[in-house]
């Protein structure tokens, strides 16, 4: 008896010396994301509020964890002797945002704007290689002398890898040991609060960091949910309810996210629009929401917080206004909602009402620029043809969905004067300025014999010639854009011009060559559209992603960066190579889901009827969800990776990057077209009666006088 009680006694002592070893003492905030974890795992956790109690609580040989409280703003402050007690009592420590480390007081706290964190050591074992890239957004670090590192920070170029190292580009330490003690110069615990990515790369990270303090956690264990994360797995098997709730959700965030502008902040909202870069803090969404009678802002900027928010593209541009108004129309006839009509009414007012995106000289039909709609407020002379074509769309699909024709004039006025500024080829060039082209006459512009092979500057302009001609029978709208298309696929893909890479740009091209079959249906043309939808699908992975792919030689005006100096300095592709698994949503997949849904319903094709409904079901799945927060929910921001099923992309570009959102392009194309797959029909269908060019002689007469029709 006596030697049973001796035995659990021995083994109650042991049990006493395990949960000993095993017990992590914190200092940290509760919602802290480490702790959190740790608090999951079954570990014995306590937390403590000062750093003397949880040194002087720690017993000799355990583990001392110091996460940061006062991050970005303030350094943690370590009581004095604080290394030296952690030395004696043989702790393994981890510390963060640091005022000192064990070799004296660290610098200043510096900003960080495009720099990522790049692995630089075996620490972390197999799981993470050197020159691996992390994303922790716009962190902050206090400065230390450069050392051997786990992690450093710098300004890099690629997509999960430092392609180009770390020799020639400016980088500091951000995780490294000295004394045994692990010293981060960043948070690198708010791991999920600020949305660091990879995640399976984070998982890694804080991985290593445990198993260097000798907390053995499974893998399985080491996993958060993202505070911002896709709608549905990659498995789910999507309702037409998850359809229709899609949309509603996509027209929702209009609201939720304040982007539509309310007199009670229009000063606010103004003095950020006007500035050379139009990028202010995030909304503050207890302020109300406005109706649309003032416009809608661009997007998000795609940097992300030290807290997880983004801040705010100002912008105040034309085409989302009207893509704005085309997606809430829609939206409405999906869930049936009288605000979102009110919205797109005041929305369409706004646009063609007001004077902001006009000129004296776009409203005097004596000059060349007459008709034409202004970039943004701010840019109200300047004329890029794909901007106008895109409100020529919104204005369209939005008036002719809510019945209402009081727009139809300028519309129909827009689409002739960016007819009337095509040179005889069809093409205009990316952008006019006003204030060029009123020193000369439309007949002139009319006659340049100029060549512009790029589809997503010029392509879709021509898509509206084809669809007015449909209404009108008005000759010259269709032989221009016949001639344009025909230069163009006589040059593809050789002498394409492409912005940010060629799937980009053949997304463009299957608008006008689905319409130019509805306009002209014949051999040539379906082997046009053939072509370049079938090159386009090569790229349609399983799960109904569109890969990205750059294009060939030079001809790409933005390519990935040639060097880590080039990171961030000017608009970019998502990928570095062509195979990254990344999905673009602000300039492929937006509007290659438009364009083949409009390319299916014209020719019935069964493959691409096939195609449509995978890159539907794709895109309700990887719709942003956040309980957290609301500006960043039922969104589709620019960047995914179908591989690894998150939101992460090489930021390369300076303003449009991988977690930019933007209100026209990409959050308008994919709910409209969304609500027009439920309906199973197209943009053609859907405004086949409009009565936009009802009055086309007379304006033809004002216009375009003495040209033949």
């Amino acid at each position: 008896m006596r030697r049973a009680q001796l035995l659990w006694v021995a083994l109650l002592c042991a049990l006493v010396i395990s949960c000993r070893q095993t017990e992590i003492n914190v200092y940290s905030h509760v919602d802290n994301d480490l702790y959190q974890l740790l608090l999951s795992s079954g570990y014995g956790v306590q937390r403590f509020n000062t750093i003397e109690e949880a040194l002087e609580r720690t017993l000799d040989g355990g583990i001392l964890m110091i996460l940061s409280k006062g991050y970005p703003e303030q350094k943690t402050v370590l009581p004095g002797g604080f290394y030296e007690s952690a030395r004696e009592k043989n702790l393994k420590v981890y510390v963060e945002f640091p005022d000192r480390s064990p070799s004296g007081y660290t610098g200043s706290i510096t900003t960080t704007e495009k720099e990522r964190l790049v692995v630089t050591s075996e620490f972390f074992g197999q799981e993470l290689d050197t020159m691996d890239i992390l994303d922790a957004g716009l962190y902050k670090y206090v400065k230390v002398a450069d050392r051997p590192s786990h992690l450093k920070g710098s300004k890099v170029a690629g997509f999960l890898k430092a392609v180009y190292g770390l020799n020639d580009t400016p980088n500091f330490p951000i995780l490294f040991e000295e004394d045994n003690i692990l010293v981060s110069t960043t948070k690198l615990s708010s791991f999920n609060l600020g949305r660091y990515s990879p995640h399976h790369a984070w998982r890694n990270v804080i991985g290593g960091i445990l198993i260097h303090l000798s907390i053995k956690m499974g893998g399985e264990a080491i996993d958060w949910k993202p505070s911002v994360s896709p709608s549905y797995k990659l498995s789910a098997a999507l309702s037409q309810e998850d359809y229709r709730t899609a949309v509603d959700r996509g027209a929702a965030w209009y609201d939720k996210a304040r982007f539509l502008i309310h007199p009670d902040w229009k000063a606010h909202w103004k003095a950020i629009d006007t500035k050379k870069l139009p990028v202010g803090p995030p909304m503050d969404l207890s302020l109300p929401s406005g109706d649309g009678s003032l416009g809608v802002m661009e997007g998000h900027y795609s940097y992300i917080n030290p807290d997880g928010s983004q801040q705010y593209r100002y912008w105040l541009r034309a085409d989302c206004v009207a893509e704005t108004a085309m997606t809430l129309a829609t939206a409405n006839e999906v869930r049936g909602n009288a605000e979102y009509l009110e919205t797109a009414v005041n929305l369409m007012d706004f646009l063609y009402h007001s004077k902001t995106f006009k000129t004296p000289s776009s409203e005097d039909v004596t000059q060349s620029s007459y008709g034409l709609i202004g970039w943004a407020d701010t840019h109200k002379d300047r004329y890029y043809g794909d901007d106008n074509a895109r409100v020529i769309l919104g204005s369209v699909l939005a008036a002719q969905t809510m019945e209402n024709h009081t727009w139809n004039k300028q519309i129909l006025e827009l689409i002739l004067a960016n007819f009337r500024t095509s040179g005889k080829n069809g093409f205009r060039r990316n952008a006019l300025m006003g204030a060029d082209i009123d020193k000369t006459t439309w007949q002139i512009l009319m006659e340049r014999d100029l060549k512009n092979i790029a589809p997503h500057y010029e392509s879709w302009l021509w898509a509206t010639y084809l669809w007015l001609y449909d209404k009108t029978g008005y000759k010259p709208l269709f032989d221009k854009a016949k001639k344009a298309i025909e230069i163009t696929m006589a040059n593809y893909p050789k002498n394409w011009l492409w912005a940010n890479g060629l799937q980009q740009e053949r997304a463009r091209m299957i608008l006008p060559l689905a319409w130019l079959v509805r306009a002209e249906d014949n051999e040539q043309h379906r082997a046009w559209l053939n072509l370049i939808c079938d090159d386009l699908l090569k790229h349609q992975v399983d799960c109904g992603a569109l890969r990205e792919e750059l294009g060939i030689g030079d001809n790409g005006k933005y390519g990935a960066p040639k060097s880590n100096a080039d990171y961030g300095t000017n608009e970019a592709p998502l990928i570095h190579v062509n195979g990254d698994p990344v999905a673009d949503m602000l300039y492929t997949t937006n509007f290659a889901f438009f364009a083949l849904n409009e390319a299916a319903q014209a020719t019935q094709e069964p493959k691409y009827l096939t195609a449509v409904a995978k890159l539907a079901d794709f895109l309700v799945k990887i719709q942003s969800t956040s309980s957290e927060r609301a500006d960043l929910d039922g969104c589709w921001f620019r960047a995914f990776n179908y591989e690894n099923w998150e939101y992460y992309g090489s930021n390369a570009d300076h303003g449009w990057g991988a977690w930019g959102t933007l209100t026209g392009w990409t959050q308008s194309f994919i709910t409209t077209t969304l609500a027009l797959k439920l309906e199973h029909t197209s943009y053609w269908e859907k405004t086949k009666r409009s009565s936009v060019g009802d009055s086309i002689e007379d304006v033809w007469q004002v216009m375009l006088p003495g040209v033949q029709h």
